[in-house]
């Protein structure tokens, strides 16, 4: 186990799931609500807290209700809040969260109101104690000084620097550290259409230092300290549920593998399949459990005479199935007329011959084929489809619910 300080931002990020991401000037209805600590820095955090290491974070909160539920979630993720620093004016940041349901793709809105931690917060903290320091790429006219009085004080332990947006001035950090870790997003941002064309370049400029760059379902490209560029193919995942989160999941498997004494190759491979494995779950709770990933249900148990309703998650709506035909039809279970489970009062009547579902409240009566409301005080509207898999043995999955 490793004491590990991460020094970046925390908000208290808002996540709404909905059946596809709005249009502009388009009202929808979020299927799921959930209030979360979030933040590159307190992310990585978790994860390596999970993958068993001691985490302390650095970073400024204020002192109002998202400061207090940020800090409940630190305590329930195991990490040290000792090296925060509070300021009484301003806003905790915050992050609204859209995560598509179709393709577990998040569009995100940030909100800052409150200064970055200080170079004087940070210089009394005794990083010597720590084993690894990562740094989040923000806060740039502190952060050169953060990393220049710890490399003072450091004798062996590692530095890395996480990069996702393009700042003024960041660029002179990248030969500071041992290990950068770029987002595409910082790369198009610099008119790179590749990781290769990326890390080729910044080479020239950190020829000492480690660097990765993750690139989504194109893969992730690294070099190691003078040596040539490498390329891995991105993991398959099917079926994609969240991607939240998996840029975070990758670089804190990148630093556990490092610090496990792996060689940089196998360390960007492992960290890049457990990115992936990320990407079959919703949230960052337990990511070490292999198989998280079950059935909700078996073909060969439904019939076309009646629904099974699942509780796949504890913050989802309930799910209704019914076979049709030679496949299976899956909806929210809630009713569009007054946003009710169907099987409110007693269970979901089905006809078989009219192929139609009825609500038990107000009897909205619905097409199986495409849950359509053809009779009722909801007419014309409709219950809300769920993605499913179904594989060889029968067994069905959820794809991005």
């Amino acid at each position: 186990m490793a004491k590990i300080l991460g020094i970046g931002n925390a908000v208290l990020d808002t996540i709404f799931t909905v059946k596809h991401y709005p249009q502009e000037d388009q009202e929808v209805r979020a299927l799921s609500k959930t209030l979360s600590p979030g933040g590159n820095i307190n992310n990585t955090l978790y994860i390596l807290n999970q993958l068993g290491h001691d985490c302390a974070i650095c970073c400024a909160l204020a002192t109002d209700l998202e400061a207090k539920q940020i800090l409940k979630g630190f305590k329930a993720r195991h990490l040290s809040t000792a090296h925060i620093q509070t300021f009484i004016q301003g806003k905790t940041p915050s992050s609204f969260i859209t995560l598509n349901q179709k393709n577990g793709q998040r569009t995100i809105v940030h909100y800052r109101e409150l200064p970055e931690v200080t170079f004087e917060h940070f210089a009394k903290i005794t990083v010597e104690k720590f084993d690894w320091l990562h740094f989040e790429g923000r806060n740039i006219e502190n952060l050169a000084g953060m990393i220049n009085i710890a490399k003072t004080f450091l004798t062996h332990q590692p530095i890395s620097l996480e990069v996702e947006k393009c700042r003024k001035g960041i660029e002179a950090l990248f030969n500071q550290v041992n290990l950068v870790i770029f987002s595409h997003h910082y790369a198009t941002e610099k008119g790179f259409s590749n990781g290769l064309e990326l890390l080729t370049q910044i080479q020239k400029e950190a020829p000492n230092t480690k660097l990765a760059c993750t690139w989504g379902n194109q893969g992730v490209w690294f070099s190691d300290i003078q040596q040539k560029v490498q390329h891995i193919k991105a993991e398959e995942v099917h079926p994609i549920i969240d991607t939240l989160g998996a840029g975070d999941t990758f670089n804190a498997a990148l630093i556990h593998h490092l610090i496990q004494k792996s060689n940089f190759k196998e360390a960007v491979s492992q960290a890049n399949k457990f990115a992936a494995q990320k990407c079959t779950q919703h949230g960052l709770d337990h990511l070490l459990q292999k198989n998280h990933l079950k059935p909700i249900a078996n073909i060969k148990h439904l019939s076309n005479a009646k629904t099974q309703v699942i509780k796949a998650s504890e913050n989802s709506p309930s799910i209704l199935l019914i076979k049709y035909q030679n496949t299976i039809k899956a909806y929210v279970n809630n009713c569009p007329h007054q946003n009710v489970p169907l099987d409110e009062a007693y269970k979901i009547d089905v006809n078989p011959f009219e192929k139609t579902l009825k609500c038990s409240i107000h009897d909205a009566f619905f097409k199986v084929e495409n849950g359509e409301c053809i009779e009722g005080p909801c007419r014309n509207e409709s219950l809300v489809k769920v993605d499913i898999d179904i594989d060889t043995k029968g067994d069905i999955y959820l794809n991005g619910c």
